[in-house]
């Protein structure tokens, strides 16, 4: 019979999947892996969930028992990609993740994490990184002593977010650009009229 509750249930039990600190997260992996289960951690954005990212956890699940995925706070979104991201907010990005059926437990990386804090925290004996990572060969080595393998994954979609939002944009420029042609030198003209 298969759990109820708790992160092992097939329910989506966020409250139970959400990870509050690093801390906490080395304790429930701890014990998870005390109960024979392989883990699997893997982070990122995670910003306007798409087919290619569902298809991307659902691989990383196939690697070990428990996925934990990392997913990055807002604040680090727009320091790394601008102010006009993320498109989602954090705690619904959050949530969105809970209701994925590979995922198991989520953790919010903070700007004021150390780098690398969840991967020690984890010690995962599988870490998933996608093709595009920006990790040196060097760091890469130097995490090899923290995790049993690197397994690099290509993207699962041909479509990134950021590339979906470009085309969104350039979308609705491409609509509005004529009808602001019909309306803008009136704007302007009125605008003028009511300055003098």
């Amino acid at each position: 019979m298969a759990a109820t509750s708790g992160v092992l249930s097939s329910d989506v039990n966020f409250a139970d999947r959400l990870v509050p600190s690093l801390e906490e997260m080395t304790r429930v992996v701890s014990h998870l892996r005390g109960l024979g289960y392989r883990i699997v951690l893997t982070s990122g954005s995670f910003d306007l969930i798409h087919l290619g990212h569902v298809k991307y956890l659902a691989r990383a699940k196939e690697l070990g028992g428990i996925l934990v995925v990392g997913v990055d706070s807002d604040a680090k979104i727009r320091r790394r990609k601008g102010d006009d991201r993320p498109m989602v907010p954090e705690n619904e990005r959050l949530e969105l993740l809970a209701h994925q059926r590979p995922v198991d437990l989520i953790y919010l990386k903070r700007e004021e994490d150390p780098q690398w804090g969840l991967i020690r925290a984890v010690e995962p004996e599988v870490l998933v990184l996608t093709a595009d990572h920006s990790y040196t060969p060097e760091q890469l080595t130097a995490l090899e002593e923290v995790v049993g393998e690197v397994v690099v994954l290509e993207r699962q979609s041909s479509v990134t977010t950021s590339e979906r939002i470009r085309q969104m944009y350039m979308n609705l420029g491409d609509k509005l650009g004529p009808k602001l042609a019909e309306v803008l030198p009136g704007l302007i003209d009125e605008t003028l009229r009511r300055g003098r």
